[in-house]
């Protein structure tokens, strides 16, 4: 496996979390209070 594919799999793996952890915690379009 290639350096460039671990870094492409890692940054997708945060992306995904961070847009879940945020769909979770608010729905879209609604800004947080607490940022």
């Amino acid at each position: 496996m290639s350096l460039n594919l671990v870094l492409i799999i890692g940054v997708m793996i945060a992306f995904l979390t961070a847009m879940f952890t945020a769909g979770y915690d608010a729905k879209p379009g609604v800004p947080k209070n607490n940022q």
